[in-house]
């Protein structure tokens, strides 16, 4: 998937937080979402920068109306709970050559010749 795939399932289920933890019926509901900005970036609320988004997601409600896809969502909260990034191969690939250090997950387990009594 695409990096941008990405983003709008992080779009989706940060503003959808609010109503996944029962806190609001409906995500417009959540007074603190940036959601507001997004939906009227003409008033705007101050503090977030719209423009990204909207030239990424035009269709902003549309977006959120479709609701979470939930493989994706999971997806990505097991990729926040590791503290990894994620997306394509060649994105990955293009952050690891920014950051200079491997990001993706490496093999499960112990290395290879390493044994387990070593100190």
């Amino acid at each position: 998937m695409p990096v941008e795939g990405h983003l709008g399932a992080a779009l989706r289920s940060v503003v959808l937080n609010p109503v996944r933890a029962s806190l609001v019926e409906r995500a417009i509901d959540w007074r603190w979402s940036s959601l507001h900005a997004l939906l009227r970036p003409d008033v705007g609320d101050g503090l977030t920068t719209t423009a990204p988004v909207l030239s990424r997601y035009p269709d902003i409600a549309g977006l959120i109306a479709a609701g979470e896809d939930d493989a994706l969502s999971r997806t990505l909260r097991r990729a926040e709970t590791i503290g990894r990034p994620l997306g394509a191969t060649d994105f990955l690939a293009r952050l690891e050559a920014e950051a200079g250090r491997v990001l993706k997950p490496g093999k499960r387990g112990r290395k290879a010749g390493v044994s387990a009594l070593s100190p």
